[in-house]
């Protein structure tokens, strides 16, 4: 885990694509490569490719259509051909057929990819093998977000962006649908590193980001956030939506009243008794079923529940909130904390599958194996 926010940057300006073609490299020479010397892209036509496998057992249960988190760290082949602006890279099914995918991060210099692939088939019997392909910009299948979340996520946030200091939009969904606009106090300086690559640092004063509330009604949830919760003496909130009104809420809070991870509908709240603070990143999930049970889990593990409600959970209201919540909900709301990836979704997912999240994100080298270059 933990690509630097300084490869963020460097993609900014290494990605500046020119239409014209001069910023391809094309069977060019790079003279300014991480050694000083020489090195030759590959030429249209050259192709490769390198396999990564998900071995057999590695997940509890079979996934479908899930977004498996790529980092590949200073890998030398794909520094040496692929693209500067990385429009050659892609991946592909064992059948060879495109899979849907999101560059987030490119940094040749050092041969630094994090991508998010959707993986139509996961088993436990027989895991799976996808490529990475490269090297030919001419056959490579275009990166398509949205179409990586399409697995019931309603927002997808990586937090890695700019919060432009109030900017309409700034803070981007990868669905495309709910960008969140950050706190006019919140700016450049707030972009830090965080559990995968960059984050947001927040203050817990006025720093919020604000979108459409996606869950409005009765329906069932999966939240989750990596965290890296700071000791503090206030009710810190990391997802608010809906109304400051008995049961038209759906809060949760990383601190509240004795310290411990926290949820809740307004008049009907659940205390996890967990603490996360001082305990640096954890990878936090909520989920509830439209049985009215809430369940909490941390770093893949359940920690408290089920929890039951009253039943009368009727979520209402426009606004949706990370890191802070309005006068209704109480005082000293904001979020002492740095947080990244933070997911909504209108279905309750499994254990087997937040297990997976968990191990797929906090260790992806274990996760899967790299295979060596193949023509």
């Amino acid at each position: 885990m933990g690509w630097s926010a300084t490869v963020v940057l460097a993609l900014t300006v290494a990605c500046q694509f020119d239409p014209s073609g001069a910023a391809q490299e094309d069977a060019a020479v790079d003279t300014d490569g991480p050694t000083g010397g020489a090195r030759i892209d590959a030429p249209p036509g050259s192709q490769f490719r390198k396999s990564i496998s998900v071995s057999s057992g590695t997940t509890v249960q079979d996934l479908t259509n899930f977004p498996l988190y790529i980092e590949l760290q200073n890998d030398v082949d794909l520094r040496d051909r692929a693209l500067l602006d990385g429009s050659d890279i892609f991946f592909v099914a064992s059948d060879g057929g495109a899979l849907e995918f999101e560059r987030e991060a490119w940094d040749k210099s050092t041969g630094t990819l994090v991508a998010w692939v959707r993986v139509p088939s996961i088993t436990i019997a027989d895991g799976v093998v996808i490529y990475v392909r490269y090297g030919d910009a001419a056959v490579a299948a275009a990166p398509n977000p949205a179409a990586v979340w399409t697995n019931q996520f309603l927002a997808v946030w990586h937090l890695a962006d700019d919060p432009a200091s109030g900017e309409a939009d700034a803070i981007v969904d990868s669905l495309g649908v709910r960008h969140g606009t950050a706190h006019s106090s919140m700016d450049s300086t707030a972009v830090v590193d965080a559990a995968l690559g960059s984050g947001l640092e927040l203050d817990g004063n006025d720093d919020e980001i604000i979108f459409e509330n996606p869950l409005i009604g009765t329906s069932g949830h999966t939240m989750s956030a990596w965290v890296n919760q700071e000791v503090t003496g206030d009710n810190d909130a990391l997802l608010v939506l809906g109304n400051g009104a008995c049961n038209q809420s759906r809060w949760w809070h990383t601190r509240f009243g004795g310290g411990t991870v926290a949820t809740g509908f307004y008049c009907d709240d659940w205390n996890s008794n967990h603490n996360i603070q001082a305990a640096g990143w954890k990878l936090l999930h909520w989920t509830y079923d439209t049985s009215a049970n809430s369940r909490m889990f941390v770093d893949g593990q359940l920690i408290a529940g089920p929890f039951v409600h009253n039943g009368n959970q009727n979520t209402q209201g426009t606004v949706g909130r990370i890191g802070n919540a309005p006068g209704a909900w109480g005082q000293n709301m904001g979020l002492n904390a740095t947080v990244d990836e933070i997911r909504i979704a209108s279905v309750v997912r499994s254990v087997g599958w937040i297990a997976s999240e968990f191990a797929n994100q906090s260790s992806p080298e274990t996760f899967y194996l790299v295979g060596p270059e193949e023509p």
